[in-house]
């Protein structure tokens, strides 16, 4: 299903407060620049984590590099997917919407993952929205710069296809547990995952998590009253704190102790 495109923008950089989605994006001024392309420079499980060094910096000089505001879309769901992007800054949310136009987050993608890959590979309209969470710069690759990177690279075929079916597997590792787990579990083990995976340290070990409860009850499959319910008991218990757009979690400890184990996670 398509969902309303939002007005365009010309850059990031002139975007209003509250930026929407523009229809085609411009090149900053060295805005795709990489500072290092070295093996630890990039978080372990991401795409750009997986190839091999001279594989990555070609990818990284690969199409376009571009700029996104808070809240701008990258892809939006329905359309034709002929390019993807390589996340080089920040981080960005996926969700879906539904015919009455609700939308359901589903994931968060962040520094050397990709996005957009899946109708690239199927020439399949976007099954979903990527939105910017606060500022994210990236590359742009289209078809042709992608089978152009691919025929130089074979090996990367074998390695792409292996990220898309970690997704593919992880969403199934989800489904299981939202039949099997309670609403308790399931919420301490997204925030736990969420904080290890994408979380922003602060002082005195605070962990912030750039997400709303409405989105984590969505990624856990909770109900929203639910998800209300378990977090006032997280927040008496001073294990997070919320606020606008974000959970603070303050006890990585007792999260562990009460999500589901890594042993019950396996895949069925």
């Amino acid at each position: 299903m398509r969902v309303p495109r939002t007005p365009p923008v010309v850059s990031a950089a002139k975007a209003p407060k509250a930026p929407k989605a523009p229809t085609a994006h411009q090149a900053q001024p060295n805005g795709g620049a990489v500072t290092s392309v070295g093996p630890d420079h990039w978080p372990p499980g991401s795409f750009i984590d997986l190839l091999p060094d001279a594989e990555r910096v070609a990818l990284l000089r690969a199409g376009t590099p571009v700029r996104f505001g808070d809240n701008e879309i990258l892809v939006l769901q329905g359309d034709v997917g002929d390019f993807l992007y390589v996340l080089t800054e920040g981080k960005v949310k996926v969700l879906v919407s539904a015919e009455s136009g609700a939308e359901t987050m589903l994931a968060i993608r962040a520094r050397g993952d990709l996005v957009g890959e899946f109708a690239l590979l199927d020439a399949k309209p976007r099954t979903a929205t990527a939105r910017a969470i606060g500022a994210v710069a990236a590359r742009r690759v289209s078809r042709a710069d992608y089978t152009e990177f691919a025929a130089a690279n074979p090996a990367v075929t074998g390695l792409i296809f292996r990220y898309v079916l970690g997704k593919v597997r992880a969403s199934t590792v989800r489904r299981a547990a939202e039949r099997t787990w309670g609403a308790r579990g399931l919420l301490a083990q997204e925030l736990y995952d969420l904080a290890a995976e994408h979380g922003e340290p602060g002082p005195g070990g605070v962990v912030r998590v750039p997400i709303t409860q409405a989105e984590l009850g969505q990624l856990a499959g909770v109900a929203v009253s639910t998800t209300e319910r378990v977090l006032k008991e997280f927040r008496d218990r001073g294990i997070i704190a919320t606020r606008y757009g974000a959970t603070d979690v303050r006890d990585m400890a007792a999260l562990k102790a009460i999500r589901f184990s890594e042993e019950d996670r396996s895949n069925p």
